[in-house]
């Protein structure tokens, strides 16, 4: 599989956002924290981290329908809990699955096993031709 989770997302590769695996109603993604990703005070910008949670939930949504050709992000709230250092994973899952609607939850941790951050997101599946370059 290319790309993040089987699709190119110029985006998610300039943030360096890797899949790292996937199952039913789940996926693991990381990234590393490098100078470039960094806020002021020198941890992972935020919106380096609503991304990773995005992406994430997304790909764990999008994943649950082969039919699927990508998401739409309806809904997502995050919470901050603390400093993006080093590396990061993302862990995501989907609670609930209603027609094209998914329900996920996810949860990032650094690698000392510290939550960083906590997404939970509503997200609709796309049919149909696939947009160049795009997840949703």
């Amino acid at each position: 599989m290319s790309g993040y989770f089987g699709l190119n997302v110029p985006f998610i590769e300039y943030c360096g956002i890797k899949g790292l695996e996937s199952g039913p109603g789940w996926t693991l993604s990381g990234v590393d924290i490098v100078p470039g990703l960094c806020n002021s005070m020198g941890n992972g910008h935020g919106g380096l981290i609503m991304t990773l949670l995005d992406v994430a939930m997304g790909s764990a949504s999008r994943l649950t329908d082969p039919a699927a050709v990508g998401v739409i992000t309806v809904d997502l709230h995050t919470t901050f809990i603390g400093p993006a250092r080093g590396q990061l994973r993302c862990r995501a899952d989907v609670l609930r699955k209603m027609g094209r609607t998914v329900f996920c939850e996810a949860l990032i941790r650094d690698g000392n096993g510290e939550i960083v951050a906590k997404g939970v997101g509503t997200f609709k599946l796309r049919h149909g031709q696939a947009q160049p370059g795009g997840e949703g």
